[in-house]
């Protein structure tokens, strides 16, 4: 999938308004109960997002996913500022407004000037056993579908070309084997704090998942490891991955988030 069809993904830090006693229970079920009623753009969905382990553990995300670079620049500028359509959007909107002046009362929201990067889809595993559909689902009578997203930066080795990588890993990806109920994404950063670098994204179906193939930081299971054996294409593909950058995890810096809730749910 080219750069310019692909989604755009959009990553604000989100921090808790600690001077005011605010703690994550607050404002989870602020989020949950209330803050889920404040709409996406046309065709975006947003995913809150919280730390499970690493560098970011107990810390939140806003996860943002718009259709197309052209969807996202109707919306926001590459400096993350909103556009006239975004404000116009807002303006028709009162009721989303009060909601984001409640939000702020608990923590920042997913807007300048906090943190942010935003990224073009490079490749994704269009084999993956993961269904289609938010990251935060509920349904009433079941319990929520809340999956895991893991963010793992990336670097290119010293002499590599960004063209050299990218183009391996497009015509490579029909190699990747993700594990059941996974799916994995190879994304670029196109503006804001991670310019021109690199992240996987990995979508899991679930905590449970996550934890029977990796239940600590760079530990496997003995499940993963049979998966490995019996995948060992992927491997050769993940051994010249690793010949032209660092590889998902260890040593570089990643966070394994849980959702904890979605616009429209």
């Amino acid at each position: 999938m080219s750069q310019s069809s692909g989604p755009i993904f959009n990553l604000h830090y989100i921090g808790l308004n600690l001077k005011k006693g605010i703690t994550a229970e607050h404002f989870e079920n602020f989020v949950r109960e209330h803050g889920v009623r404040i709409p996406a753009y046309p065709g975006w969905r947003w995913t809150l997002l919280k730390g499970l382990r690493g560098e970011r553990e107990n810390q939140y995300l806003m996860l943002y996913e718009a259709p197309d670079a052209e969807q996202y620049a109707h919306y926001i500028d590459r400096n993350g500022d909103q556009t006239a359509h975004a404000r116009d959007f807002w303006q028709q909107h009162p009721q989303a407004r009060d909601l984001i002046a409640e939000w702020k009362t608990f923590s920042t929201f997913a807007e300048l000037p906090t943190i942010f990067s935003y990224y073009s889809l490079v490749a994704e595993n269009t084999n993956s056993s993961l269904p289609e559909g938010p990251n935060y689902q509920v349904t009433p009578g079941q319990k929520p579908v809340a999956r895991v997203v893991g963010i793992h930066n990336l670097a290119l080795r010293s002499g590599v070309a960004p063209e050299t990588f990218e183009n391996f890993i497009t015509s490579n990806i029909h190699r990747v084997e993700d594990y059941p109920g996974w799916k994995f994404h190879m994304l670029k950063g196109q503006g804001g704090s991670r310019l021109d670098q690199y992240a996987v994204m990995l979508e899991i179906e679930s905590l449970e998942s996550l934890n029977s193939f990796h239940p600590e930081l760079d530990v496997s299971t003995e499940k993963a490891l049979t998966f490995v054996r019996e995948h060992q294409d992927t491997e050769r593909m993940y051994d010249k991955w690793r010949e032209l950058a660092s590889f998902s995890g260890a040593p570089q810096i990643y966070t394994d988030y849980i959702t904890i809730a979605g616009n429209g749910q």
